[in-house]
């Protein structure tokens, strides 16, 4: 999955804030600082991190203690193939999410009334999307994605697309 990551010119021209708070590159005249620098700063000062790093606790007992129970699978329909549906509904799969610490998760297809979103545009929902098809996050936004066989069977990805696993464990996505 491809994903843009927006970096700061700052970050590459060292263009951040100097400990005097007058930015710039060196915080000079030249830069629009008022002629003072990091450099000038007291030694003290200018060994100071920008980042604390004990700032934060970090809690490392085990939040499930023992063993979790395994994820349930219950399957009303088949989202690949359509089937267990009536003509004007598509099967749709979705995980639904414990609601006890330490629960599993359980992994669910229903039949919803079919959706109109053509694979590849902008969605909200799953069940926007037509049917084989669901609602993911990708690097371009929610998009409606064909789903596919992670094992290679059919139903296969359209060429230009590779099956891409998701958080549905029994289901890929075609990116």
């Amino acid at each position: 999955m491809r994903r843009a990551i927006l970096l700061s010119a700052g970050m590459f021209l060292g263009c951040a804030s100097t400990i005097d708070g007058t930015g710039g590159l060196d915080g000079g005249r030249d830069a629009g600082g008022d002629g003072a620098s990091r450099r000038d700063a007291p030694a003290d000062a200018r060994d100071v991190p920008y980042f604390d790093t004990n700032a934060y606790d970090v809690f490392r007992e085990d939040a499930c203690p023992g063993a979790r129970p395994p994820a349930q699978r219950a399957y009303e329909c088949d989202p690949l193939s359509r089937s267990g549906c009536p003509a004007d509904q598509g099967c749709y799969a979705y995980i639904e999410y414990p609601t006890v610490r330490c629960g599993s998760e359980i992994y669910r297809a229903r039949c919803f009334e079919a959706g109109t979103t053509a694979t590849g545009m902008f969605c909200r929902s799953g069940t926007e999307c037509t049917a084989g098809a669901g609602c993911f996050v990708t690097g371009a936004m929610n998009r409606c994605l064909q789903l596919c066989r992670l094992d290679g069977a059919e139903p296969r990805c359209q060429r230009g697309t590779v099956c891409e696993p998701t958080d549905l464990p029994d289901f890929g996505a075609c990116q």
